[in-house]
């Protein structure tokens, strides 16, 4: 890739010779070569093969809107746009896992109601191993609760984030 930079507007053609490297280079004086010196210049004797030339012309040569250099306002932008589009990605993820982990509470909820109606018609021995599963669901209910609260202050934090970004994005536009 060239890239070539305070070219006219102008312009109408450009050009690149490509090159091939010989190992060795020479430079040979004519005079030392021929006893009759009908010169005083030297000649270098150019030791590269040309390969190709490749031409460029504006016709033909499509500049890319937005392409070119952003400014700081520009670069700026978009890094809050990253920022936000991260943000709502990860609300968007939240509450995914809200639903999950409601899901799982009333799942846990019908299991529990389950056994204490089952509780009702079981002998003394039965009876403990299922009130043991009775605490084991309720702790599993209260671990839910926690998740979710997590969550939910985690998504309101990202909310106030989004907010901000907002509220930077407008500043940064009205620079």
């Amino acid at each position: 890739m060239v890239r070539i930079s305070d070219l006219s507007p102008n312009w109408e053609a450009l050009a690149f010779d490509l090159y091939q490297e010989n190992e060795e280079k020479e430079t040979v004086n004519v005079d030392d070569v021929t006893s009759d010196s009908e010169t005083d210049s030297t000649e270098e004797i150019d030791a590269h093969a040309l390969i190709t030339t490749l031409y460029s012309d504006q016709r033909k040569t499509k500049s890319e809107e937005g392409k070119g250099v952003k400014t700081k306002q520009e670069y700026a932008l978009l890094v809050n746009d990253l920022e936000k589009q991260f943000v709502k990605k990860k609300m968007k993820n939240y509450e995914k896992a809200i639903t999950v982990e409601a899901k799982h509470k009333r799942q846990t909820q019908q299991e529990m109601n389950e056994l204490q109606r089952d509780v009702k018609y079981q002998v003394d021995e039965e009876k403990a191993d299922t009130e043991s599963k009775i605490a084991m669901k309720k702790d599993a209910i209260q671990s839910s609760d926690e998740s979710i609260q997590l969550y939910e202050d985690e998504q309101k934090s990202l909310q106030e984030k989004l907010q901000k970004l907002n509220k930077k994005q407008q500043d940064l536009a009205m620079k």
